[in-house]
């Protein structure tokens, strides 16, 4: 039995117990694929954001809930123990993580008093200052300069190769706007860069407009195939696969 993994939906990064950063993702693609294999006869791994609705149950599905980036992370390294044919990495990861919290008032003190005497001596109070806020419960409402300072995620796709040599490996790249020949070469390089078989490109412009075409781009570039629908997608793996 051919095992395949899925990811799928958003990754939520807290900036306390009640706020989060995420985003507008859905996790409909991710799901229908996950069924659609199921119903194929493959063993289905889903890694899942746990704000995503999921309801199928299977003998042949193993469904792991996570909500950070870091979640998803450590989730897709522990099931590399077990291999698989094919992962299709389809959530929405989140690029920035909340680092710490502050009040412009209190970071304006902080950077006064100090004195400094560069532009790099400001930054280096800013990058870690004293004044940052508890960010282990929740933060006090009304406050008029909440500030918060955003990190960089970790990049799961660049693990991806090393913990799944064997396998087939198909992420997603979403611009917005762009032409195509723009999209296609930055999908290109994505896949050059992390070892990719292939990139599925789209435009956010195109989406809402309801156009749903996925570009198969590969390290020589545009394949000149587009898949439309998850049955589309479905229809290729199976058939890579095969």
């Amino acid at each position: 039995m051919s095992r395949i993994i899925i990811t799928g939906g958003p990754t939520n990064e807290p900036i306390d117990e009640v706020m989060k950063i995420t985003n507008m993702s859905t996790g409909s693609l991710s799901t229908e694929l996950a069924n659609r294999f199921l119903d194929a006869g493959y063993e289905v791994t889903l890694v899942l954001n746990n704000m995503v609705k999921y309801e199928t149950k299977s003998d042949n599905l193993k469904l792991i809930w996570i909500e950070t980036t870091d979640d998803m992370l450590k989730a897709l390294e522990e099931e590399s123990k077990f291999g698989c044919d094919a992962l299709i990495h389809a959530s929405a990861v989140g690029d920035y993580k909340s680092d710490f919290s502050f009040l412009l008032e209190d970071l304006a003190k902080e950077i006064f008093e100090a004195k400094p005497a560069s532009a790099e001596e400001i930054l280096k109070i800013m990058e870690d200052p004293k004044c940052k806020l508890y960010d282990g419960s929740k933060i006090s409402s009304y406050q008029k300069n909440l500030t918060v300072k955003l990190g960089l995620t970790p990049k799961i796709i660049a693990r991806l190769r090393e913990w799944y040599p064997d396998s087939l490996l198909i992420g997603c790249k979403l611009l917005e706007n762009v032409p195509k020949e723009e999209l296609f070469e930055v999908a290109t390089k994505l896949a050059k860069k992390n070892n990719m078989d292939y990139i599925m490109a789209n435009d956010l412009a195109d989406l809402r407009k309801g156009m749903k075409a996925r570009y198969l781009v590969t390290k020589e570039g545009f394949t000149g195939k587009t898949l439309d629908e998850p049955k589309d997608i479905f229809e290729f793996v199976d058939g890579e696969l095969k």
